[in-house]
């Protein structure tokens, strides 16, 4: 049996010079990955038509590569590999993001090939974006808007506090669980993104946004003063009712947002 050839001098597996040994790949301190982390925050400052976030996210990274790369031509191509295109939920990005650096590690150490980080950011970011769009922006925001407006007969301008609070919290904490699973487990975030059931989320969301999309139809037209006008009450309950019957193909989310600007209109005596 013949002796394999050995590695031509394009394999990702050679040292950059022939030679001389591989450097020695360094590792990001906590400090360097709570700095990538708070970078992710203006992944969009760079926003392009061309390559959308990808000045965001090579910004965002750059510090955990200088940490990776000792070695200032590799880091150098690493710093070109993440200027390709990119686009994504930026919440969600988060975990791409620390999976990209689990990924980089890897490569600095001879594991993996240099398009590894590239092809995950390519696999990842379709499919997280559409998860983060119609969670967070579709689901999670008007859900945390309605429990704000909620409590408003009680806290008056003091809901704009609630809502920011409980949709900063949200986020934020989903942010940083992404991102620290991304960093443990690289492609193994996908599994921490399906676990947490996004999809039956953003549905069970939707749901409890349109109950209190009603309630507040209701309260609106009950508690607005209207002590001396109780037919208007009915007039919106029947709306609601002979709309679901009479109109099978409409949402009920549609048919109670409507609802709600009804019980408005009504609240403020235009009719």
């Amino acid at each position: 049996m013949s002796a394999l050839p050995p590695p031509s001098s394009h394999d990702w597996r050679t040292p950059s010079a022939p030679g001389k040994p591989r450097p020695a790949p360094g590792r990001p301190s906590r400090f360097t990955l709570f700095r990538v982390f708070f970078r992710s925050f203006f992944l969009q400052a760079g926003w392009n038509p061309e390559g959308m976030q990808n000045l965001g996210f090579c910004y965002a990274i750059t510090p955990a590569l200088t940490a990776i790369y000792t070695h200032e031509p590799a880091r150098r191509r690493a710093l070109e590999r993440h200027l390709e295109f990119f686009n994504c939920h930026p919440y969600l990005a988060a975990g791409i993001l620390g999976a990209a650096i689990h990924q980089e590690e890897r490569v600095a150490r001879g594991e993996l090939p240099p398009e590894a980080p590239s092809q995950l950011k390519r696999a990842l970011g379709p499919p997280f974006a559409a998860l983060g769009d119609g969670f967070y922006w579709l689901a999670l925001r008007p859900a945390c808007a309605l429990v704000a407006a909620l409590t408003v007969p009680a806290l008056g301008l003091g809901s704009i506090g609630v809502f920011l609070v409980l949709y900063n919290a949200l986020h934020l904490s989903g942010r940083a669980i992404l991102f620290v699973a991304g960093l443990r487990r690289g492609p193994g975030v996908i599994e921490v993104v399906a676990h947490a059931k996004i999809p039956t989320g953003t549905g069970l969301l939707k749901a409890a946004a349109a109950v209190m999309a009603g309630a507040l139809a209701g309260h609106a037209v009950l508690f607005a003063a209207l002590s001396d006008r109780p037919i208007h009450a009915l007039i919106v309950g029947t709306g609601i009712v002979v709309a679901t019957l009479l109109l099978p193909r409409a949402r009920p989310l549609v048919v109670l947002y409507l609802a709600l600007v009804a019980g408005l209109a009504a609240s403020s005596r235009f009719f």
